[in-house]
């Protein structure tokens, strides 16, 4: 163990420079672009699974009261 108090703050300021020094790679760039398009993707299909059709109208299963408790209900996982 050390006797530097200051041994955590200049950990993570190097680790905070090492992460700031591999955004500058292009592979590491185009994987952050690919998984922000990926999560938006992901977002839209989920946003989209909610919508369901009632006689011609959209409904959204979390504006819809039930009363039993399923996996689509938002406190579902509370």
């Amino acid at each position: 163990m050390t006797d530097d108090p200051d041994q955590a703050r200049k950990n993570y300021a190097k680790r905070l420079q090492q992460e700031y020094a591999e955004l500058d790679d292009p592979r590491v760039k185009a994987q952050m672009a690919l998984d922000r398009w990926w999560q938006a993707k992901r977002d839209f299909e989920e946003e989209f699974d909610e919508i369901y059709f009632v006689g011609g109208f959209m409904e959204r299963h979390s504006q819809t009261p039930s009363f039993h408790r399923s996996k689509r209900d938002w406190d579902f996982w509370r």
